[in-house]
């Protein structure tokens, strides 16, 4: 049987959840490489979350009206505050997220999302991870990626992750970012024996085998680092055995590792709700609650450097439709979670649901959702070129990070 180096390592690291290394990464690992440096957590819903169902207004008569079937009612929600005089409940399905809210480490951005007209899934994804819509010139480069490169002054090597078996938009032209959809199964068929084996046929000076060297370094030094993590700690967090407490128990693993994590995505999908909204949010909206919150309680010794921050491509119409679900909308919400965060609070302005207030029928986007990443960026992750970041976009902070 005549077996390749290429098919060999291929047919070793398949089906292993293994990291997708971009062009151009060098591994390298390292106890100081950064371990006091701040983390950005952007936690995509992806599918178009309905913010109007997580945090609703719902003594507003005209939600009343729109939603007869599938509103959040008073007496079922959580109550949060107000925002321009209206009372504002969180779903019944996210008390893990009131409990950081009262800790004041999380607070909510409602009526926020991207000032377009689209309600194409994939444009606006695009759009909202390159930061750039129709009317404001296109972009070829992810936000984030730009951001990394305006900071770059020798980022370590694992600075850059995406929880997910590939990097998404935001870190389009990033060639240091690592995909690692889940750290604990980051390996090799046959351990240690094999990678060795793989590490001597791939000792050569190709770009190939470079790159395959690249590879098996990183789950030699992952693999190393998960021994040398104490995970107790993660065992009682509270994560479930859903998608996104998978990505996010990985990510906390790499944290801990101390390996100089600076920028991390995460996807959650599932969000496109067009029929039977209400048992289909409540599942999705509880996984999205605790897995946070697990993941806050297991990064308890790293809190004051980090920040998560959630976003959505659009939000959903004010009014259900006829399969009690609700399709395609604008405004939708955000969510900032850390430990320089002024939780607590409801941020943006809430434009109201009557009918003069409502763009073709849906929630007006009253907080460009660019302005409170502008704020994470310049306030917690040394951001000095903004413009270069979010070209079409004037600093406004909300007043949602500390500042000193």
């Amino acid at each position: 049987m005549n077996i390749s180096r290429r098919n060999l390592l291929g047919s070793t690291l398949a089906g292993a959840g293994l990291a997708t290394l971009a062009p151009g990464l060098r591994v390298a690992f390292g106890a100081d490489a950064g371990a006091t440096r701040d983390a950005l957590v952007v936690i995509f819903q992806r599918g178009a979350a309905d913010w109007l169902q997580m945090l609703a207004p719902s003594g507003d008569a005209d939600y009343i009206r729109a939603r007869p079937n599938i509103r959040v009612a008073a007496n079922a929600g959580i109550g949060l505050g107000t925002m321009n005089g209206t009372d504002m409940y969180l779903s019944a399905s996210a008390p893990e997220l009131k409990t950081l809210y009262d800790a004041g480490q999380l607070a909510f951005v409602h009526a926020a999302g991207m000032p377009t007209n689209s309600r194409s899934h994939f444009d606006c994804q695009d759009m909202m991870e390159k930061a750039a819509v129709e009317t404001e010139g296109k972009q070829t480069t992810g936000w984030l990626t730009r951001h990394l490169a305006s900071i770059d002054t020798g980022l370590p090597i694992l600075a850059t992750l995406s929880a997910s078996l590939s990097a998404p938009v935001s870190l389009q032209g990033n060639n240091q970012v690592v995909a690692i959809g889940n750290s604990t199964t980051f390996n090799v068929s046959g351990g240690d024996a094999n990678l060795n084996l793989l590490r001597n046929l791939n000792a050569g000076g190709s770009k190939f085998e470079a790159k395959a060297r690249e590879t098996l370094d990183a789950v030699s030094s992952i693999q190393l680092g998960l021994r040398t993590i104490n995970t107790s700690q993660s065992n009682n967090a509270g994560y479930t055995g859903g998608q996104l407490s998978t990505a996010l128990r990985s990510l906390a693993q790499m944290i801990k590792m101390n390996v100089g994590v600076t920028t991390a995505t995460v996807d959650f999908g599932g969000w496109d709700m067009h029929n039977g909204l209400v048992t289909e949010f409540a599942a999705r909206t509880q996984e999205f609650s605790r897995s946070i919150a697990a993941f806050w309680r297991d990064m308890a010794d790293y809190q004051s450097r980090i920040t998560v921050v959630t976003m959505t491509e659009f939000g959903r119409r004010l009014t259900e439709n006829a399969s009690l679900g609700t399709d395609h909308g604008s405004a939708s919400g955000m969510l900032v979670l850390g430990g320089n965060v002024n939780g607590g609070k409801l941020y943006g302005n809430w434009p109201g649901l009557a009918a003069s207030a409502l763009t073709s029928g849906d929630l007006t986007v009253t907080t460009d959702y660019r302005q409170v990443l502008s704020e994470i960026l310049v306030n917690r992750h040394t951001e000095k070129n903004l413009a270069a970041v979010f070209p079409s976009v004037k600093y406004a902070p909300l007043g949602i990070i500390k500042t000193a």
